[in-house]
């Protein structure tokens, strides 16, 4: 059977996942090298794969249509709102995540963040760097209020580190959790009450935009938006207003509608964290990313995935 693998990075120094499919059997069709401009590019080259390894690359309805032999979408990952999910499930495509590999990676990234806000090491750095003895006294970490939004495997990984850091934790999700140790609430409560707000939540037709000029009002004005999440849950150029205007404290975001992104609305903005989407991107992290992705399509293909990859 051909695999197709799109998903960067799915190849380098100490990362086996693909000698695993080798191993097993499968043909295996390396196109990560390659600069795929359009969809039209992107079916010339999966048209004839049997599975996909995939991470980011658009699957509309009428590319998977044309994908005749595609039976499977490995994902590279927990989220895939941009693979048309329905067309799959009427042609008989399955899709499957690395459900369990990303929450240490985001979620640590993410204290990063919030440290960067509680510390202000970088402003420290830049002034000791200048040859400036010159303390900033910073409100810091311990005691301040996490409004996680969305509560899965990084949402969940962010409050047990938070935790330990002396953060009170609270949380908004469709479906409370059975954990005592952090609280459910409303979403305006959230908004309101917390000192950083942490958005870690699938992108869908009810979260788009969801953190519009309406939400980010009611936002405390020392308060840190945190999107690791999606770029399509956040109105940006409402997220920018709040921040200039003061409404916010500041923002750190690292996921973009259209990736790469060097020219984001928040670029220069002071206070606005930008980085490349780098939430999951450590080495041990992508080989685990990148094993499982092998993996699923090897017992996929094998009759004995275990349904919880399953999307």
């Amino acid at each position: 059977m051909k695999v197709v693998i799109s998903a960067r990075n799915f190849v380098f120094d100490g990362c086996g996942a693909v000698d695993i499919l080798k191993e097993n059997g499968f043909e295996i069709v390396d196109i990560t090298d390659k600069e795929i401009k359009s969809e039209e590019n992107y079916l010339c080259e999966i048209i004839d794969a049997d599975a996909v390894i995939n991470a980011f690359e658009p699957m509309s309805r009428e590319l998977l249509e044309k994908c005749e032999k595609l039976k499977l979408i490995s994902v590279r990952g927990v989220g895939y709102d941009y693979i048309d999910s329905k067309a799959c499930s009427e042609l008989g495509i399955a899709i499957t995540r690395t459900v369990g590999t990303v929450g240490e990676s985001v979620s640590e990234l993410t204290m990063g963040y919030i440290l960067r806000f509680a510390r202000e090491i970088e402003a420290h750095n830049a002034n000791m760097q200048n040859g400036k003895w010159e303390r900033i006294m910073t409100e810091g970490a311990f005691g301040k209020m996490l409004g996680i939004i969305g509560f899965g495997e990084i949402g969940q990984a962010l409050a047990k580190k938070a935790d330990a850091f002396g953060m009170r934790v609270i949380y908004n999700c469709i479906t409370p959790k059975n954990d005592q140790r952090f609280e459910y609430c409303t979403l305006d409560r959230l908004l309101k009450e917390s000192d950083y707000v942490v958005l870690a939540l699938p992108l869908t037709k009810e979260t788009q935009k969801l953190i519009d000029e309406n939400a980010l009002s009611k936002m405390k004005n020392s308060a840190v938006l945190i999107n690791v999440a999606r770029a399509g849950i956040v109105d940006n150029d409402a997220l920018k207003r709040a921040v200039l205007n003061g409404e916010i404290r500041g923002a750190a975001v690292d996921v973009y509608e259209s990736e790469p992104c060097c020219n984001s609305i928040l670029r220069g903005v002071k206070n606005v964290i930008l980085t490349p989407h780098i939430a999951p991107f450590t080495r041990n992290n992508f080989i685990s990313m990148n094993t499982l992705a092998a993996e699923n399509v090897i017992n996929y293909f094998g009759g004995t995935l275990n349904e919880k990859y399953l999307a």
